[in-house]
């Protein structure tokens, strides 16, 4: 049974949902309502995390490619300048797919949607490590997630109230053609649920005026306006559409009617698409290494397994020999006093066998190897070597790694220096580490401790 956990963020707040799938049915486990403090705490060491973040900023347009461009590989880079010039002193992250309806013969329409790449990495940074993120995404496609998995209708209005927010979506073909995100400004709670239905019945005749062609059946309403009688009232006096309640019952279990407005967001976060995620470049990057580094790990720890099992092999047969050297000493006691002594030349065979047993044994460094092992996933060592010297192994072992981003620098040497301290407690080994932060390069050496005896008895020498 898969275990994940869902997240939403809304004004430095989170609500959690701890999930587990079994044949694609739904099961919560727990729930939490944490601050963004809290919420560190509570996510760290967890895995598969599914996440949406309210943006202040979001930018959503359609825009005409021309033919040359978009069937070449630089539809990225001309969408990204052209957004570029509106918001020049923003830090852009696009999502991007081409629309449906094409009316024009020489351009190919996309929509866009482009968040504040900044903002959007300090919503994250309560996350510890970004390779642990499943999917991440803004609170606006995982309600259309969410409704999209819970309505029949083609064509609808959806809208989200939580606190002094309203976030209200116009979709068409499971596609969202309009989204508006509003923040009210009331003394009294008469005032907001008044300014609330106000805006929504405003914003629902905007959308009839600007997409004619539709028929909006429905409008589907969710979080506290869903658990208010004033406003949904207040919008069927003013407005003809159908209104229903977004209920997401029927395939989550454990989690009642009411409550489920609370977790409206978490629960959206789980079905987003990959099309409508917004991941950065630095956890791409990291996603992309932790894969490369598993394929690495894998034949790692494959060789590692041999290793080991060679060595189990012969500590076996070293083992058998021990046992059977210790029989034939009892027999070779017993005989002695009643016939001749065994041959001098098989007992040194038997000896000579256990010598070269016990010296294999002490030349394969595989307990360093396992010791080490989580460094080793986290980079690939530029050195490693090791010798045996005066019956020791000699063990010695180089990291070197360059990075582009300041930020995944940190993260790294947080890890690795964590990781290495724990090795430290438990493995007799020297460590030295050295972090270049202008040429943003992290260097670390692990090595066998100096045997001060052995080193005493040389110099005499």
């Amino acid at each position: 049974m898969a275990k994940f956990y869902s997240i939403a963020i809304m004004h430095d707040y989170a609500f959690v949902l701890c999930i587990e799938e079994k044949n694609k049915k739904f099961t919560i486990v727990e729930t939490e309502e944490l601050d963004f403090i809290e919420l560190q705490k509570y996510v760290k060491n967890k895995k598969q995390l599914f996440i949406t973040i309210e943006q202040k900023f979001e930018y959503s347009t359609n825009l005409a490619v021309p033919l040359a461009i978009a069937k070449s590989n630089n539809i990225n880079n001309y969408l990204f300048y052209k957004i570029k010039e509106l918001y020049p002193n923003t830090d852009l992250l696009l999502n991007f797919k081409k629309i449906s309806k094409q009316n024009d013969e020489e351009n190919i329409t996309y929509n866009v949607e482009a968040i504040d790449e900044k903002a959007y990495l300090e919503a994250l940074s309560f996350v510890n490590d970004f390779s642990n993120i499943k999917s991440a995404t803004t609170n606006k496609f995982a309600l259309l997630s969410l409704a999209n998995r819970c309505l029949d209708s083609n064509s609808y209005i959806c809208v989200y109230t939580y606190a002094n927010t309203v976030l209200i979506l116009a979709v068409e073909d499971k596609e969202m053609i309009f989204s508006r995100l509003i923040t009210i400004d009331a003394v009294t709670p008469e005032s907001m649920q008044m300014d609330i239905a106000e805006n929504i019945t405003q914003t629902i005749s905007y959308v009839n005026n600007q997409f004619r062609e539709i028929d909006f059946q429905l409008l589907a309403i969710s979080g506290s306006i869903a658990l208010d009688d004033v406003v949904p009232q207040h919008i069927m006096m003013f407005s003809d559409i159908n209104i229903s309640i977004l209920y997401p019952n029927t395939f989550i279990k454990n989690l009642d009617a009411e409550e489920s407005q609370k977790y409206i967001l978490a629960l959206g976060s789980m079905f987003v698409e990959k099309n409508n995620q917004f991941f950065p470049k630095i956890i791409k990057g990291i996603k992309q290494f932790n894969l490369i580094t598993t394929v690495v790990l894998f034949f790692t720890l494959f060789s590692l397994l041999g290793m080991a099992y060679f060595s189990f092999n012969e500590s076996n047969r070293y083992n058998d020999l021990v046992d059977k050297n210790e029989m034939l000493q009892q027999r070779y006691l017993y005989e002695s006093s009643h016939t001749k002594m065994l041959p001098e030349k098989e007992l040194e065979n038997y000896e000579y066998t256990i010598d070269l047993t016990n010296k294999y044994l002490d030349k394969v460094p595989t307990d360093m190897l396992i010791a080490i092992k989580p460094l080793m996933i986290l980079d690939k060592p530029s050195l490693f070597k090791y010798k045996v010297d005066a019956g020791k192994v000699i063990f010695e072992m180089e990291f070197e790694k360059k990075f582009t981003e300041l930020v995944a620098l940190y993260k790294f040497e947080k890890e690795f220096n964590k990781k290495l301290e724990e090795i430290t407690k438990k493995t007799d080994i020297e460590k030295t580490t050295t972090v270049d932060y202008k040429q943003l390069i992290y260097r670390a050496q692990i090595k066998t401790k100096k045997n001060e005896k052995l080193n005493s008895r040389k110099r005499r020498r």
